[in-house]
This record gives structure tokens, C-alpha cells and sequence, in this order.
């Protein structure tokens, strides 16, 4: 397993490399390489999915104007992290945060957007609505770890690496994140039956 990691970096160093030297299909393929945990830090600093392609159209902007101050080319996914995030930040300072929808409808069109036949009845619909406020209400370093951990293919090596912490910080934020969100959503279970 350690083989194919440090085989993938190489890869991806020789592709940042032809990238800095102005290769753009190269800079295309990193870019794919590395868009599905990329969306997901995009959507847990933005907080809102219909923020998110226009901020990642901001970031490869941005990405394809400083590709040539990459220095290690080894490190090019905690580079595009770093300029990933203060992107998605300056994008969120700009705009006025529009509250996010949670109404029924909302929750139902999200949920089937990412994975179809998945509300069949009322209840999933409110456990997905009330799993997304708990998200949206988690301190941004919890947020962007658990937001990574659910929307991409990443080990917990390389979501270290993207967030730019020891693994072992990596995996207490994401136990953290979780347990907090479990503890929002039962509470948030436990009052609505007390209230009925």
C-alpha cells in the first residue's frame, strides 16, 4: 500500500512539474485527479452547494495563475489545499451568506442529487435535514475533516495531508465531528418526541 501512495506522488509530481511548465492538459489531469475531495473542502468552507461550482471555477482560475509558484512539486494537493481554501474564504467574505433551504423539497432534491432512491419516505428526509444543520453548525475545522471524510475517496493520510495536520489530529477532529453531529441529531430526536 505504501508503494502505491509514494508511486501516486511521483505521478502527480511529474504532472505538476509538465503543469509548471505550462503542460495545461496536465494541470487538467491533477485537477480531476483531485476534484472530488476538492469540492468537498469548497462545500465545507462555503456552506452552501449552490455556491460551490462558481467558487471551484474561482479556484482553478486561481490555480492556473500560481501554478508556477509551486515550489515541491511532491506537495502539490497540500498546496491546492491551501489556495483551495483561502478561496473558498474570500469567495464566503464576498458573498453575503444566503441561508441554506432546508425544506422538505430542498433536502429531497440534495439527497437524490448525491445518491439516487435515497429518501423513499418522510423520516430519511428529516434525518438528512437534520444531519446537514448539524454540519453546517460544526466549528470550520471539524466541518472541512468530516465533510472530506464523507465526499471523497481519500485515506486518512491524504485528508492529513489536504488539511495539512498529523493523521492522528486528522482522525480526533473527525471522531469529534461525528460525535458531535450524532449528539445534535439525537437531541434534536429526543425534543421532537418530547414535544409530541
Amino acid at each position: 500500500m505504501k508503494g502505491m501512495g509514494s508511486e501516486r506522488r511521483q505521478n502527480e509530481a511529474v504532472l505538476a512539474c509538465a503543469a509548471r511548465e505550462g503542460d495545461r492538459e496536465a494541470l487538467r489531469e491533477l485537477l480531476v485527479r483531485n476534484w472530488g475531495w476538492l469540492r468537498g473542502l469548497v462545500y465545507s468552507v462555503v456552506g452552501g452547494a449552490q455556491d460551490v461550482d462558481d467558487c471551484l471555477q474561482d479556484i482553478c482560475v486561481r490555480v492556473l495563475d500560481k501554478i508556477d509558484s509551486l515550489r515541491e512539486l511532491e506537495r502539490f494537493r497540500p498546496w491546492l489545499a491551501v489556495i483551495a481554501r483561502r478561496q473558498a474564504l474570500k469567495f464566503r467574505r464576498q458573498r453575503r451568506r444566503r441561508p441554506v433551504s432546508l425544506d422538505e423539497e430542498a433536502v429531497k432534491g440534495w439527497a437524490d442529487e448525491r445518491a439516487e432512491g435515497f429518501i423513499e419516505n418522510m423520516e430519511r428526509a428529516e434525518r438528512c435535514r437534520q444531519i446537514l444543520e448539524a454540519t453546517a453548525a460544526l466549528p470550520q475545522k471539524y466541518r472541512e475533516v468530516f465533510v472530506l471524510a464523507h465526499s471523497s475517496e481519500l485515506t486518512y493520510g491524504q485528508m492529513a495531508e489536504v488539511l495539512d495536520v498529523p493523521v492522528t489530529t486528522m482522525q480526533i477532529r473527525l471522531a469529534r465531528a461525528r460525535k458531535m453531529i450524532l449528539n445534535k441529531v439525537t437531541s434534536n430526536s429526543k425534543n421532537r418526541v418530547a414535544e409530541r
